[in-house]
């Protein structure tokens, strides 16, 4: 499905299918200059996505040979076809410590080895871990040899004969980035804010505290006076104060939850403590979540956990190998 979502600059959303998975579709945007055109995510490394993606671009007549492409942040859903635009010689924009991570994951599998280790010490079942091995993040997750111009905060990247200001938002990953239309009152907000549901905040090898990181980020963009907000996933809105407002109650609460959780509970792992969280998982129970889903939720719980501990509000201790908490 194309959506014309912007007048000028001329802007398109392209809605990527991502089967079997909870976010249902990304949203790829194009920009259609005058001569060069901009793309804005891509979905991930299948057929589906692909099929999708480049429908879409060519009812756009998009001529690759002219196009840039901007990848918000690393995960797979967003970078996953960067090699079919890299190989037709698109230059490829990205923050410099997402593609690092993407390299780094690829090389040796480093990354995805510091979680399994981690999430086994924090009490993570291995029978729960093994299954993660077709985590469609990783099953299709893009090739990273391709190059980038890596872009920072405050950035200005003209692409398709647009001026877009980078603004840098660390939480839902190191180097997520949004772009921003001061004059326009456009922003693209990728993951950093959606509407219909609530990021994905996880523990980070290379972020200490990234619910922290990521809650100055959502400060960063509060006040911007967006007439349009356009998301990764799900739909656009411009009520971009009430959502980050609502987004921080959310982990307000999550964190309040756990903490309780800690205290009801004395000496339980954090694997043992995310049951007790509310999950939007339509009435399942936590024994009932499907595997992706309870990896996703174990990382959420760890990065409530990290920030508790640097704020002194949780204890952690070790024992037998695996690490325990008390509420102070």
């Amino acid at each position: 499905m194309i959506e014309k979502m912007w007048d000028s600059p001329l802007m398109y959303r392209i809605e990527v299918p991502l089967p079997d998975n909870p976010l249902r579709y990304l949203n790829s945007y194009v920009v259609c200059g005058s001569d060069r055109w901009l793309v804005i995510d891509t979905g991930f490394n299948r057929e589906e996505c692909r099929e999708a993606l480049f429908s879409g671009l060519s009812q756009l007549q998009v001529d690759l040979a002219r196009t840039d492409l901007f990848l918000t942040h690393l995960h797979a859903d967003h970078t996953g076809l960067v090699g079919d635009f890299a190989g037709q010689g698109c230059q490829v924009y990205m923050n410099g410590d997402d593609y690092q991570y993407l390299v780094d994951s690829a090389l040796d599998g480093r990354t995805w080895k510091y979680t399994e280790q981690l999430f086994m010490k924090e009490g993570m079942p291995p029978e729960d871990i093994e299954k993660q091995f077709s985590n469609q993040a990783r099953k299709f997750s893009p090739d990273p040899s391709f190059s980038i111009h890596p872009v920072g905060d405050g950035d200005v990247v003209t692409l398709a004969g647009v001026d877009f200001q980078v603004i840098h938002t660390p939480g839902h990953t190191k180097g997520l980035s949004c772009l921003w239309l001061p004059k326009e009152g456009l922003l693209v907000s990728s993951d950093h804010v959606l509407f219909d549901i609530t990021p994905n905040i996880q523990r980070w090898q290379n972020l200490p505290d990234a619910l922290a990181c990521y809650l100055h980020s959502l400060d960063k963009v509060r006040d911007l006076p967006a007439r349009l907000v356009l998301p990764g996933h799900r739909k656009a809105s411009s009520a971009l104060k009430e959502r980050v407002d609502a987004i921080k109650a959310h982990h307000a609460n999550r964190l309040q939850e756990l903490w309780q959780a800690a205290k009801d509970h004395p000496g339980a792992t954090a694997f043992e403590l995310a049951p007790h969280l509310t999950w939007s998982m339509r009435g399942k129970k936590w024994p009932e979540f499907p595997p992706t889903q309870k990896w996703f939720a174990m990382g959420e719980t760890l990065s409530h956990v990290e920030y508790l501990l640097h704020h002194g509000r949780l204890e952690q201790e070790e024992k037998n190998g695996l690490y325990i908490y008390y509420a102070i």
